[in-house]
């Protein structure tokens, strides 16, 4: 359990800090969601948004650009039959 000090500072228990390798001056990152507070390091930050995108099985650029395509043959498929 952590207590808040004044000007809403907490102190990260020494066995926490040590099992999570956290030294002075590290940067923490803390999220709100509807379940609550997430604090996680840097690195452990980028290692959860990477872990989320390999679920994806290609580019998002790659597939935007090929839904790009397919809506520029649309058009031009649209605008034969017009002029036809």
């Amino acid at each position: 359990m952590l207590k808040m000090g004044d000007r809403g500072r907490i102190v990260i228990p020494q066995q926490i800090r040590e099992a999570q390798g956290l030294n002075t001056g590290d940067t923490l990152v803390i999220f709100e969601d509807e379940k609550g507070m997430t604090l996680m390091t840097r690195n452990q930050l980028k290692e959860k948004v990477q872990a989320n995108y390999r679920e994806y099985p290609k580019s998002m650029a790659d597939e935007l650009i090929a839904d790009r395509r397919a809506e520029a043959l649309r058009d031009c498929d649209e605008e034969q039959r017009e002029a036809a």
